[in-house]
């Protein structure tokens, strides 16, 4: 082999080496690791709910009083009975600028409408002893008036009336002779009454001298006077110094003692 093919041969070979060992040497390709699922943080838990808030027991009222008339009390035989459904029973029934008194729908009503005034009203009865019970409501005026129950009525100018007023007092009056009418048991504390606009159970007993007035079955207060032995029963309302006052009426009743 010449020379020349010699170094031809050795660079054939030297380059045929050189590739062999680039094909050995080459950088290898790195893997590309594929990222792990980074687990996701647990879904919080649902958190319960406060519980909703129970509702406060409603406050319930306090029981009213029965608005019903209170129950008549008279234990004696009964003489004379109203309940005033009947407009022809008989009593009176007039009117004027001032006042009236008269049947109203199944009730009596006595009004005054003007100050220092006072009208009553009369079956036109005669009596001795009795126990007399009425059922009165005031439904308007004011407080300073008077109203009740008349007893041992003679004629206009002979009576007793027994009265309470819409404030809470109580008196027992006379009318003897025309005199004006005065008192024989003065004005007395009377917390039982009902007052302003309500209803109240009267009894009023006329036995002998004894003269009693009675309210929701409460003794107000007596006197004793023979002036007046007998008469009619009735029933009165009136003025002082307020200048109107109604009175109604119902379950008019007469006993005996």
């Amino acid at each position: 082999m010449n020379p020349k093919t010699k170094i031809l041969f050795a660079i054939l070979l030297l380059t045929l080496v050189s590739l062999a060992c680039a094909t050995l040497t080459g950088t290898p390709e790195v893997p590309v690791q594929p990222p792990t699922n980074t687990p996701l943080p647990p879904l919080p838990t649902n958190t319960p709910l406060p519980p909703l808030p129970t509702n406060p027991p409603v406050q319930q009222p306090e029981p009213t009083q029965d608005s019903a008339a209170p129950a008549i009390t008279g234990s004696g035989d009964i003489l004379f009975e109203d309940d005033f459904t009947n407009p022809e029973s008989g009593w009176d029934r007039y009117s004027d600028d001032e006042g009236f008194t008269d049947y109203d729908n199944g009730a009596y009503k006595i009004g005054v409408y003007t100050e220092t005034m006072f009208y009553w009203a009369n079956p036109y009865r005669n009596f001795e002893d009795v126990s007399v019970e009425v059922i009165t409501t005031k439904i308007s005026g004011g407080d300073d008036v008077q109203f009740g129950i008349v007893c041992r009525h003679q004629d206009v100018n002979n009576w007793y009336v027994l009265v309470v007023s819409a404030d809470g007092f109580a008196a027992i009056r006379k009318r003897y002779q025309g005199s004006d009418l005065e008192y024989i048991a003065e004005w007395v504390d009377a917390p039982v009454v009902n007052q302003g606009n309500a209803t109240n159970l009267l009894r009023a007993e006329c036995i002998g001298t004894r003269l009693a007035l009675y309210a929701n079955g409460i003794l107000l207060l007596e006197v004793n006077d023979a002036d007046i032995p007998t008469g009619d029963v009735g029933l009165l309302a009136g003025t002082f110094a307020e200048t109107e006052v109604e009175v109604l009426f119902d379950n008019f009743v007469v006993t005996s003692p």
